[in-house]
């Protein structure tokens, strides 16, 4: 077995035995209150992670942004979230599927509820699900080619009904971009990484239409969105909502008070020649440590809510 599918294995079982913690399917009352089809103020978007019930990690900060914002509730962007453990060619399927889905939700709302502010969350898978959205998406990843999505247009519905997007250990992105959280030692820390794969030059252009109201969180050491970031850590990929709910929360509801559309501090090319300190995976070197942290990483309390 190959060190990079062994370590996969090993986050991916991590993940569902962190799920036993919490009911899945999710049956915390007071989140689930908040899914909501109709018209809203704000409405959240939400992409789960691989192989997470709905809605996923990102149930603590819909609840914290919603109890602040007037109005407000989500809805889940409908896609399977598999895994690679599903099959080599699966994580591609599901993302696109999910980048697809996305925008169909996302067009589906604003065309019906046109005076709606959007609000689109997502982590890991669902995090690159979400920049797929936006600015476009596919290419290799793992060891399977996703299918291609065209960006949303931010001067047109849906894309203009965007007014804030925040993503959490995404699978695909790319370093040095300008709406990525900058931060110190093991606390953010991976602006100068690329992810498990980086986005493609046309795709950060797409991206930066919205860079003024998009922020990604990527924890230094965390194997999946800052890859070579040594030493890398299961636990920095899972704990993004237990280190960053409360400023995740607090950047969105300020971002929504803004009018919406391009504001004329978006620049007109994306920064494409981010240069990652060490794109090379460093799997196969770290895979004991990850036997390791494993057990560290399921009772960790950032994964007590529905996942």
């Amino acid at each position: 077995m190959k060190a990079t599918t062994a370590f996969f294995i090993i986050l991916e079982a991590a993940l569902a035995l962190a799920q036993c913690e919490a009911p899945v399917p999710c049956t915390d009352a007071t989140l689930l209150a908040l899914e909501e089809s109709d018209c809203q103020k704000h409405h959240i978007f939400v992409a789960r992670g691989s192989d997470s019930g709905y809605p996923g990690h990102n149930g603590v900060l819909i609840r914290t942004i919603c109890e602040r914002l007037k109005d407000c509730g989500y809805e889940n962007i409908v896609y399977p979230a598999n895994s690679t453990a599903a099959g080599p060619d699966m994580w591609c399927k599901s993302a696109a599927i999910g980048a697809r889905h996305a925008q169909e939700q996302l067009t589906s709302y604003s065309t019906r509820c046109p005076d709606s502010k959007l609000i689109v969350l997502g982590f890991s898978q669902g995090g690159s699900v979400a920049l797929d959205a936006l600015g476009g998406g596919g290419g290799t990843v793992f060891q399977c080619v996703q299918e291609n999505n065209p960006a949303l247009d931010r001067t047109k519905t849906p894309g203009s009904k965007i007014a804030a997007a925040v993503v959490f250990g995404a699978v695909v992105r790319t370093a040095g971009q300008p709406y990525t959280a900058v931060g110190t030692d093991r606390f953010k820390g991976g602006e100068d990484y690329n992810g498990t794969s980086p986005r493609s030059d046309a795709h950060l252009t797409g991206l930066n239409q919205y860079s003024d109201i998009l922020r990604d969180y990527c924890n230094f050491g965390d194997p999946i969105c800052a890859k070579g970031s040594t030493p890398e850590d299961v636990d920095q990929h899972l704990n993004y909502f237990e280190l960053y709910t409360e400023e995740a929360a607090e950047w969105v509801i300020e971002t929504v008070q803004r009018p919406l559309g391009l504001s004329s501090n978006v620049k007109s090319e994306a920064t494409t020649s981010g240069a990652p300190k060490d794109t090379v995976s460093r799997a196969g070197k770290k895979l004991e440590s990850f036997y390791g942290t494993v057990a560290v990483a399921v009772g960790i309390s950032a994964l007590s809510f529905c996942v």
